[in-house]
């Protein structure tokens, strides 16, 4: 009686698990298909948030490491207003560097400047915003 009982039962279909959910709406394919991007535009979105979320995270952690080094490159830059010290940086090769577009701007105000850029850079903007609140958060 119990094997007719066995051979009489209808298996059931399962629903997929938790973990197979995760697996089928994480894969970078369907995203990339979904969100329209490319494989190079969600690599940026992760690094940046990746370098912001690290960014927050330090920031927290090391706040009055922070502030020392901050205090140190701004003595960096009295030292070179003064003419007692010369540092220069090759802008042009740190923006090939990250990936990063140079905003064009009319004006010396460095607020519009920093506006125009994160216009010209929304993705890595918000990816870096997104990422370092989570890392003051946790942090």
């Amino acid at each position: 009686m119990v094997g007719s009982e066995v051979a009489n039962q209808v298996p059931t279909p399962t629903e997929p698990g938790l973990m197979a959910t995760l697996k089928e709406r994480i894969q970078p394919e369907a995203m990339m298909e979904k969100l329209r991007m490319s494989r190079s535009t969600l690599i940026d979105i992760g690094l940046y948030g990746g370098i912001g979320f690290l960014t927050g995270f330090l920031l927290k952690k090391y706040g009055t490491y922070v502030i020392v080094f901050v205090l140190f490159i701004s003595a960096l830059l009295v030292l070179q207003q003064f003419e007692f010290m010369t540092v220069s940086v090759n802008w042009p090769k740190v923006h090939e560097l990250m990936g990063i577009h140079p905003a064009t701007v009319v004006g010396d105000n460095i607020l519009m400047m920093s506006w125009e850029w994160m216009k010209a850079n929304v993705i890595i903007s918000a990816s870096f915003t997104v990422g370092f609140l989570l890392g003051l958060k946790i942090g």
